[in-house]
């Protein structure tokens, strides 16, 4: 596992994330402020390969016609297992998961986490606002999360590998990058440098 990234995406319309959108600052910035507290100022702008591995202190978004990505390590964590995963603290406003959910009510979310030091993975997705497959692990507990209907992008890896052996197989991570491909088309490590520009905010 060699991957670090922490991502959530918001849409109406799944597998679009790969394009090259140009981002709504302005739009970016009432999401911020609807998911997270106000400490946060805006740096600039920048590309999904530099939002992908999130830092502590910041929170990057990108709004797009049709949806909505935010690479933030505590959100990504919450949606995919609660507090067993993430270390959810003040950065987040209490009802951060329900705006998630909202944001697209008619549409589907997908977080997706890989941490290669602590080798931990997972992804959940839902849709309509309910929660239809999530899959999680790490080199320590093993597989800790499996619920819900294995999803198409899904079936190639466990046709080879089963869920209960990918941590042995240290296949959790070619899971994770299989399933970014029902937000962006392709698995996200084929994006080659390429995607969306995202806004950059920093806790103060």
């Amino acid at each position: 596992m060699h991957w670090h990234l922490f991502a959530v995406c918001a849409t109406e319309q799944p597998g679009s994330f790969g394009a090259q959108h140009a981002n709504d600052p302005a739009r970016a910035r009432r999401i911020q402020r609807e998911l997270a507290a106000d400490r946060y100022e805006h740096v600039g702008e920048v590309t999904l390969w530099d939002a992908l591995h999130a830092p502590e202190d910041a929170m990057f978004v990108g709004a797009y016609p049709g949806g909505v990505l935010v690479c933030h390590a505590d959100l990504a964590g919450a949606l995919i297992h609660g507090n067993a995963w993430s270390r959810v603290t003040g950065s987040l406003r209490s009802d951060f998961r329900e705006r998630v959910l909202k944001l697209y009510p008619s549409g589907e979310v997908m977080a997706l986490a890989l941490h290669c030091v602590a080798r931990l993975w997972g992804f959940a997705a839902y849709r309509q606002g309910q929660r239809i497959r999530t899959a999680a692990g790490s080199a320590q507990e093993g597989v800790f999360a499996d619920g819900g209907r294995p999803l198409p992008e899904e079936v190639q890896v466990l046709a080879r590998t089963p869920l209960e052996q990918l941590n042995e197989a240290g296949a959790g991570e070619e899971l994770v990058l299989a399933a970014s491909a029902r937000m962006f088309g392709c698995g996200i490590d084929r994006l080659a440098g390429t995607g969306p520009t995202l806004s950059y905010f920093r806790r103060r």
